[in-house]
């Protein structure tokens, strides 16, 4: 008899503590606004504290906070079967491929709750990163990720913004900056538009005292200085200090 109560127990599933009812219960609130608003990461990272404390699964009970964050968690990797199988099909036709490496980066931090779902992206992107055309392409993509994933820090929004601006702003390729522009306007609003500055163009630049000038491009940022490039290909290297005011400020778009 013991042996059948407990088996019985088993598949009844977890009894929640009215604590754990209410943790849920947010959790799985905020995961669903996240999710239909399109942000499948934050819906994740919303529901992974209940998920690491057994909250959800297959035993996690039939209460209805349960019942609705497992439908939710069921509905988050339908959706990113679906997304995998749109993105392969992508891939095979060099459409997106942009946006479809960044959904496969992206997913298998999301999917970690899933094994099998988590083992299907992995699997996929091993097969991508032997097409060597889609290298850098890839490595893009991976800065692209690195930028969206500081906006789940304290603070991080403002940072992210600035992570995609300098982004957008060196880009060098439009699928790249298209992405990027994207996000942007996601996380700042629609009518959002990048500061009209374009790094790698001959523009004057003049010092604090407005008395000294140079055509010139930016070739990189090292520390304090930046290294500008004439149109006679002869480099020079400046204290960013030195610099006017909408100088400093256009490379503040560019600066780590």
């Amino acid at each position: 008899m013991p042996a059948m109560m407990r088996e019985a127990l088993r598949q009844a599933g977890r009894i929640l503590s009215p604590a754990q009812e209410n943790s849920l219960r947010t959790a799985t609130a905020l995961a669903k606004t996240a999710f239909e608003a399109g942000d499948l990461y934050r819906t994740f990272i919303n529901l992974q504290p209940s998920i690491k404390a057994g909250l959800l699964g297959p035993n996690a009970g039939f209460s209805e906070a349960s019942t609705q964050a497992t439908e939710l968690l069921s509905n988050l990797s339908q959706k990113g079967l679906a997304n995998l199988e749109s993105l392969q099909f992508q891939l095979d036709s060099n459409e997106n491929q942009m946006q479809s490496l960044f959904t496969l980066l992206l997913g298998q931090r999301i999917y970690q709750y899933d094994e099998a779902l988590l083992n299907k992206y992995r699997n996929t992107l091993k097969e991508v990163e032997k097409n060597t055309e889609l290298i850098s392409t890839i490595e893009q993509a991976r800065e692209i990720e690195k930028a969206f994933l500081v906006q789940y820090a304290r603070g991080g929004k403002s940072k992210t913004v600035h992570a995609f601006t300098r982004l957008a702003l060196l880009s060098r390729t439009n699928a790249k900056r298209e992405l990027i522009l994207q996000e942007l306007r996601r996380l700042k609003g629609s009518d959002f538009e990048l500061p009209n500055f374009e790094p790698f163009a001959i523009r004057t630049w003049k010092d604090e005292s407005g008395n000294f000038s140079i055509s010139a491009k930016v070739v990189s940022i090292s520390g304090s200085n930046v290294i500008l490039e004439t149109e006679g290909n002869e480099q020079i290297t400046v204290p960013i200090i030195r610099l006017g005011k909408e100088e400093r400020e256009l490379l503040k778009l560019i600066q780590p």
